[in-house]
């Protein structure tokens, strides 16, 4: 068993470690972003400009195309036809950079019905709308481009190089930091150089991965160039090509039925007046650091390992790596969302405050931040979930789930705004995802999937019950962490320390707590565990 499970913590570990430095760098960008820009109308333009194809990068790199290729390709790798998968992908990128070059061409032309759609809150004020509709005709571009990536990163990361395509939101970051300092007052849309290095990334990612292929022999692109006179492999190609498309779109918004109610919140947010879409953007930018390096790391390196033990008709070994994810999940993101919920303003302040950033900006994004953080759980929960539907096919499954939770969605922050204005609508994308989880937790015991058997002994099983178990214990841990970290926040604050270095105090000691806390009692998911000191001993 610790053979089988090597590939998925090897692979999560890789993906989690090169996300922590994307994330890093995506603060470092935000933080340039909102010194330059604040949170005022520029910022909105640009965060309106940018959700379009930021949407189509979190649903293809982190989602729905991913989740309909992997399965099929780990199939034809797993029966050792590595040119044939080859050849699948390569013939599906082709077809891809065709459909988006239309897309971007239709979308060029309505435009302007675009915007009313993204930003109906700023309908009335024309000149906000030709701002954001030239800004977003910059971006648009950056969708095929990063489209075309995450179907180059299916094959690395098939081939157990799941760092490549982690790196590449770094290239992103970094060209928008650079894109910073060429923001002037004298331009018209102050944010115009960020849409600029925004398509200048995607050209560099796709770049950076065509050399990462070529370099690591990841595909064989010289047997592939040629046409193959093997009608056996075109008619196979061109089935496999359909049932790809068949599940697109099912799992387009099944998969992403979280980033489809961010951009609700965004559209809803715009109903709110100037400001409010920036304070939800920086608030989901520091609720999406736990989700970026934990969830987006098991959702995309589960996916490959269940797939592969899906096509192996693996069953016990199928489920073992789906609780196992389930627990690292809890273990990560339970202690980060308390961290997050009690020092909020702390957060904020630290990471955003200055600048174009007042303070009375930190306190309203603040707000959205306690209420994002309240389903950060859920959130890395359905990471786990849905890949469990995708590796056996079933596209059909997340969608109507997701339709559930985009209708409730909907509902949920219309009736929130009322009451907590930008927060309300934050704390309805929460709600809706702890309801998510539910209803796949429901299903995946329905359906036997985490009942299986852990080990050679036929009555053992984990069931929800020892999910439930442990959910509770890692709870229990996080608020002990919280209160001690509270007490050190009291005396701190009673001698005046610098804020920097109040919350680098709280995140180390929280993080040496609660490290040492969950090793004494053996919390630690045990395969996690075995495999860092298995790595350490040979290190050593």
């Amino acid at each position: 068993m610790k053979d089988k499970n090597s590939f998925f913590i090897r692979g999560f570990t890789q993906s989690a470690i090169f996300t922590f430095m994307s994330r890093i760098s995506g603060f470092i960008r935000d933080i340039f972003i909102a010194a330059f820009l604040g949170a005022g109308i520029f910022s909105d333009i640009f965060f309106i400009a940018f959700k379009l194809p930021n949407l189509f990068r979190r649903v293809t790199a982190e989602g729905a195309l991913t989740s309909a290729v992997v399965p099929i390709y780990s199939k034809l790798r797993e029966q050792r036809n590595k040119l044939l998968a080859d050849k699948y992908l390569m013939s599906l990128i082709w077809k891809l950079i065709l459909l988006l070059c239309v897309i971007v061409i239709v979308l060029q032309i309505i435009m302007p019905f675009v915007v009313y759609f993204l930003a109906p809150g700023f309908s009335d004020d024309s000149d906000t709308i030709d701002k954001i509709i030239i800004m977003t005709r910059i971006t648009i571009f950056f969708m095929p481009l990063v489209s075309v990536v995450a179907l180059l990163g299916v094959a690395t990361n098939v081939s157990g190089k799941f760092w490549a395509l982690s790196f590449t939101p770094i290239i992103l970051n970094f060209c928008l930091i650079i894109g910073c300092f060429f923001i002037e007052e004298d331009f018209i849309i102050r944010s115009l150089p960020l849409a600029v290095a925004t398509v200048l990334a995607g050209i560099l990612q796709l770049i950076f991965m065509i050399l990462i292929i070529k370099n690591f022999n990841v595909m064989k692109v010289k047997k592939i160039k040629g046409k193959s006179n093997d009608l056996g492999d075109q008619n196979k190609i061109k089935i496999y090509l359909k049932k790809t498309w068949a599940k697109f779109l099912p799992a387009a918004f099944g998969g992403g039925i979280l980033q489809v109610n961010l951009l609700v919140d965004t559209i809803l947010a715009s109903l709110l007046g100037f400001g409010s879409i920036s304070f939800l953007y920086f608030a989901d930018r520091i609720a999406q650091l736990p989700l970026g390096i934990i969830g987006i790391a098991l959702g995309s390196v589960l996916l490959t390992s269940l797939s592969k033990e899906y096509a192996k008709k693996d069953k016990k070994n199928f489920s073992n790596n789906l609780i196992i994810s389930l627990k690292i999940g809890f273990f990560f993101s339970i202690p980060t969302a308390a961290a997050f919920i009690s020092f909020s303003e702390l957060f904020v302040r630290v990471l955003f405050e200055r600048g174009e950033f007042t303070s009375l900006e930190t306190i309203q994004t603040s707000h959205a931040l306690v209420a994002y953080s309240l389903g950060i759980p859920a959130f890395i929960m359905l990471k786990s979930c849905q890949p469990a539907f995708f590796a056996e096919g079933d596209t059909k499954t997340p969608l109507y789930i997701g339709i559930i939770l985009l209708m409730l969605n909907i509902f949920l922050s219309i009736l929130f705004m009322y009451y907590w204005e930008h927060a309300g609508i934050a704390l309805a994308t929460s709600v809706v995802s702890w309801i998510g989880v539910v209803i796949y937790i429901f299903l995946l015991i329905k359906d036997g999937k985490i009942l299986r058997p852990i080990n050679n002994q036929s009555n053992k099983y984990i069931n929800y019950n020892t999910l439930l178990i442990y959910f509770f214990k890692i709870l229990m841990i996080s608020l002990l962490m919280i209160g001690l970290m509270q007490l050190l926040f009291y005396f701190s604050s009673i001698h005046q320390i610098n804020d920097i270095l109040i919350l680098s105090l709280l995140v180390t000691s929280g993080l040496l707590i609660y490290v040492l806390t969950t090793f004494v009692l053996g919390y630690i998911p045990q395969q996690l565990l075995n495999f860092y000191i298995s790595k350490f001993e040979k290190a050593k």
